[in-house]
């Protein structure tokens, strides 16, 4: 009897361990520019996320899907952080291992957990692949999937943002266009903007100046509110800036150039990365080298973890350091081009140094 009684106690405190752990196994969701939330998930749509929360009283708050940077699930198996540390280090093709091991190691019946570890795999492949093109196939496979499998997940507009750039990358314009059409259609300026800066750069790679001037202006007609849509405005007045280098009016584009290298905070790494980057291509074009040489210098120094314009600018300077008479420089950087980007398209468009020099 007393040996029954023993087992009842301890399978009821089993189960009110077990029970009290799913209750205080609270997701957490990061917001990109606000205090995180903690509470209860329990709704998800491609704009929102809906949060049951108990302090500083029991409510239901619809968080944007724009708004969050990360969601922290109470029962995310511990692959899944390590794996978006190494992610946002860069180191992407372990992040994609690490997202793997976390989908099949996986326990919880959560949905929405399974669905943001495949959006980071799909995520991180897409980074890759940017600045190595042989991946893009894959990236596309990836994301196509989750978009078709998750077209109301959080990440959807996020997902459609990233297979337009890669359908760029990939010189499929009608697809690249689909999705950015697709991206402006969210609720939010932030996105709409993004919309139109990308179109921009469509239109830019086919060569229509017109009508990628109008969206850049279309941009900067809507005034920004932030710090992310600022920095869409400077995104703006760099594309205007690259469709007056397209017409070799480069005096008037360094003007454009140099105030948004004013305007932008030093963290905000991708529109400096441009910026001195076009910079680079105004002078060089001017005859200016050396000049030239400083601005692509500053983007190998200071903005290297924006890979593809760092794979531009390594190019820029072997070819200049070359020119300018230091073959020593330009063979670092023709070495650094190869090492770290072996697929990139410049790197294939670098030239053997003569034999014997």
């Amino acid at each position: 009897m007393i040996r029954r009684h023993l087992h009842t106690s301890l399978a009821l405190f089993a189960i009110c361990i077990a029970v009290g752990s799913r209750a205080g196994a609270a997701e957490t969701i990061n917001r990109k520019h606000d205090k995180s939330l903690s509470g209860e998930v329990t709704g998800v749509t491609k704009t929102e996320v809906q949060l049951k929360v108990k302090t500083p009283k029991e409510d239901t708050i619809k968080v944007p899907a724009n708004e969050i940077a990360s969601i922290v699930w109470g029962t995310e198996p511990p692959e899944y952080k390590l794996a978006a540390s190494d992610e946002n280090g860069g180191r992407y093709q372990k992040a994609i291992d690490g997202y793997q091991t976390a989908l099949k190691s996986n326990k919880a019946s959560n949905p929405s957990l399974k669905a943001d570890i495949e959006f980071g795999i799909a995520r991180a492949s897409a980074k890759m692949a940017l600045s190595d093109p042989p991946k893009i196939d894959e990236a596309l496979k990836r994301l196509e999937e989750f978009r078709k499998t998750h077209s109301d997940h959080y990440r959807y507009f996020d997902s459609q943002n990233y297979l337009g750039q890669l359908y760029a990358a990939k010189q499929d314009f009608v697809k690249a266009r689909l999705a950015f059409d697709s991206l402006g259609k969210a609720p939010w300026k932030e996105y709409q903007m993004l919309a139109k800066v990308a179109s921009g750069r469509l239109a830019l790679a086919e060569k229509k100046l017109d009508e990628a001037a109008a969206e850049y202006e279309a941009v900067l007609s809507m005034p920004a509110e932030g710090a992310a849509e600022e920095s869409l405005r400077q995104e703006a007045v760099l594309g205007k800036a690259r469709v007056l280098i397209d017409q070799k009016k480069f005096d008037e584009a360094l003007v454009l150039l140099k105030e948004v290298i004013a305007k932008t905070p030093a963290d905000d790494a991708k529109v400096n990365a441009e910026a001195f980057l076009r910079q680079g291509d105004c002078l060089r074009e001017q005859g200016n080298d050396q000049d030239a040489l400083l601005s692509y210098l500053l983007v190998d120094v200071l903005f290297s973890s924006e890979k593809t314009l760092h794979a531009e600018a390594l190019f820029r300077l072997a070819s200049l350091w070359e020119k300018v008479g230091n073959k020593v420089r330009a063979d670092d950087a023709r070495d650094k081009l190869k090492s770290d980007y072996e697929n990139s398209v410049w790197t294939k468009q670098l030239k053997a140094p003569a034999a014997g020099a």
